[in-house]
């Protein structure tokens, strides 16, 4: 038997709600309870998602960085550059990745502030693009409504 992280958490989180909150005589303990169930439902969503929503991040956030170069020239924040030059995560282990992940996402910070300060339609259009990216990672990590 092999079995599937997602699916152990997930049935721990289902034996505490249907079998183990039920027995907890305490508000207090049932809340515990009740919790720890939906961290399990949360960290199981994650688990199966965190290598893929890690390796589609740093490439779109490796694109703007290098855009940003190209806008930017002598002018991009040494961050950028640096960023770029870093290799990418060595495994796909979500902890090599998350690393990369911190180091380009750093690098675009700084680069968001330069190009807010940068006049012309190019600096807006990848100030759009920055600014698309943010949203759309923050709901790459949004978590299933569970009942």
């Amino acid at each position: 038997m092999n079995p599937s992280p997602p699916r152990v958490l997930q049935g721990v989180a289902a034996n505490l709600l249907s079998e183990v909150l039920p027995r907890i005589p305490t508000p207090f303990g049932q809340q515990l309870v009740g919790i720890a169930a939906m961290l399990d439902m949360m960290v199981a969503e994650e688990f199966d998602r965190a290598a893929d929503r890690l390796v589609t991040e740093n490439r779109i956030v490796r694109d703007l960085l290098a855009a940003g170069c190209g806008l930017l020239g002598d002018a991009v924040p040494p961050s950028v550059p640096e960023a770029l030059a870093a290799p990418a995560a060595p495994s796909l282990r979500v902890s090599d990745l998350q690393r990369e992940n911190d180091l380009l996402r750093a690098a675009l910070i700084d680069l968001h502030a330069a190009v807010e300060q940068t006049p012309g339609p190019a600096a807006r259009d990848l100030e759009e693009r920055i600014w698309a990216e943010l949203v759309e990672s923050t709901r790459r990590r949004h978590l299933s409504a569970r009942p």
